[in-house]
């Protein structure tokens, strides 16, 4: 419902803004699949130098200036009429920490599953109190995200699928830069599991990434990704066969798309046949099955499309 009714604010924002703003952000719980959310939608309008000529727009067209209330560069709306769903609507210069953050927070939300589980945890204790002692709450929640904040800033993360996520997993394991690596599953509806996964719920087999960008790059994590997977092969890696084994990047920043784009099209000359990666971000990652994480640190010998000492070739 959420994604639905988002479409239809977004839409008559655009009608009315004509050009003027970069970009509209669907952010706060409503944007993540299955995170518990209060009942309103919120959404960030981003500028680069117009911020005058888009509160003009606004106004014009119904909604009510609030001001910064609090917080510098956050510009707040208010809807006067009930013809849209219910929104929380702010004008935020790009580049500056509110839409930094905003964007950050959903990311971390869609990537990381004990990250949701406190987030909505937290959201149904209020629920469960019947909204009692909301300056507890408020503050609560400002604590959690400032402690997820912290947490995602210090180290970036993406997404690779490529093949049986055993041995991507191991494969990304092993880099020095790479702190930490999760298998799960992505771009699907819901949450899955593994059987769902091998009987076409039309998710892929991935492996979440996280890694100093101070000591490996983004460019070299790519590198090493076309040194593990055939980029032109469609739906299948070695000896897999299904959709779960599609090759993909997800879950880039706004930021790392251009490079992405770019590195792509520079690797298709060296391909005949048309580079078949999925490339799509603002995702829920869903962790898998315990027994998935480590397999192969677990199970020595266990099955691995990969040459694993092959990540020695990429330099």
């Amino acid at each position: 419902m959420w994604a639905v009714e988002f479409q239809k604010i977004q839409n008559f924002l655009e009608s009315i803004l004509n050009n003027t703003h970069k970009e509209i952000y669907h952010v706060g719980s409503t944007s993540v699949v299955s995170l518990t959310a209060k009942p309103i939608i919120d959404i960030d309008i981003s500028y680069i130098n117009n911020f005058e000529l888009i509160k003009t727009l606004l106004t014009s067209n119904n909604y009510e200036y609030e001001g910064e209330k609090g917080i510098p560069y956050r510009h707040a709306f208010k809807y006067l009429k009930n013809d849209l769903y219910e929104h929380h609507l702010y004008v935020i210069e790009e580049g500056k920490a509110p839409l930094k953050d905003h964007l950050a927070l959903k990311r971390a939300l869609q990537n990381n599953v004990e990250y949701r589980k406190q987030y909505s945890e937290l959201k149904l204790k209020l629920v469960n109190h019947n909204n009692q002692d909301r300056e507890l709450y408020t503050n609560s929640k400002t604590d959690l995200i400032k402690k997820i904040l912290l947490e995602v800033n210090s180290m970036k993360t993406i997404v690779f699928a490529g093949g049986c996520f055993w041995g991507v997993e191991a494969y990304f394991k092993q880099l020095e830069g790479v702190v930490e690596t999760e298998s799960g599953y992505i771009n699907g509806d819901g949450q899955p599991t593994y059987e769902q996964v091998c009987n076409f719920s039309g998710h892929a087999e991935a492996v979440l990434i996280k890694y100093d960008d101070e000591v490996i790059s983004l460019r070299k994590l790519l590198d090493h990704f076309f040194n593990i997977v055939d980029p032109t092969s469609i739906n299948k890696q070695g000896a897999d066969r299904g959709i779960q084994y599609r090759t993909g990047i997800y879950n880039y920043t706004a930021e790392q798309i251009t490079f992405i784009r770019s590195y792509l099209t520079i690797r298709q000359k060296e391909y005949v046949k048309a580079l078949a990666i999925e490339v799509a971000t603002n995702l829920v990652f869903y962790k898998a099955e315990e027994y998935h994480q480590d397999y192969l640190g677990k199970n020595r010998g266990g099955y691995c499309h990969i040459d694993l000492k092959s990540h020695k070739n990429v330099k």
